[in-house]
This record gives C-alpha cells, structure tokens and sequence, in this order.
C-alpha cells in the first residue's frame, strides 16, 4: 500500500510544517481582510463621489436651462426693439418728405 501524502510546498522547495502552513493562512488571511476593508472604503469614498457628481450635473443641467430660456427672451426683446426703430425711421422720412414737399 502506497502512502501519497502531499505536503505544502514553499517557493523555495521546503515543506511547511502545520504550525507555519496555520501562521501563512492566518497571514493570507488578514491580508484579505485589509484588502477587503479598503475596498470597502474605496466604495464608499467613490459612491460619495458619484452623488456629489450627479448633484453638480443637475445643477448645471438647471443653470444651462435657465440659459437658454433667458436668452431666448432678449432675442426677442431684440426683435421688437428692431422693429419699432425701423418704424421710426420709416416715419421719420415720410414727415421729412412731407415737410419737404410743402415748402
């Protein structure tokens, strides 16, 4: 009867006994947790992130929209204005050409 028993290999070809197969699974371990708990903190910090991101964009979405509505109000104030000069210089010409046509 043959007895395989397979120990746990180091890098450099030694074999662990069960005291330091434990103690290199613990440290594994705890690795992990670190790993884990700063994984953790980099979601919370990058949700974080996230909201005050979405935050700003509505409110750039708002302000981009109150832009654009209060620039589409002065082009037609500006229309308007455009309109009663050229009605102004109309009339100004037909009164000149009428004064001129009395004299």
């Amino acid at each position: 009867m043959s007895d395989n028993w397979e120990e746990p290999n180091e890098e450099n070809g030694l074999t662990l006994g069960p005291e330091e197969a434990l103690q290199k699974e613990i440290e594994k371990s705890k690795t992990l947790k670190v790993d884990r708990l700063r994984l953790r903190d980099e979601i919370e910090k990058l949700k974080f992130e996230k909201s005050d991101l979405t935050k700003k964009n509505q409110q750039l979405k708002e302000r981009l929209t109150k832009l654009e509505t209060t620039s589409a109000i002065p082009e037609q104030k500006d229309s308007s204005s455009s309109n009663i000069l050229i009605f102004t210089l109309v009339l100004g010409f037909l009164i000149l050409a009428w004064i001129m046509s009395r004299n």
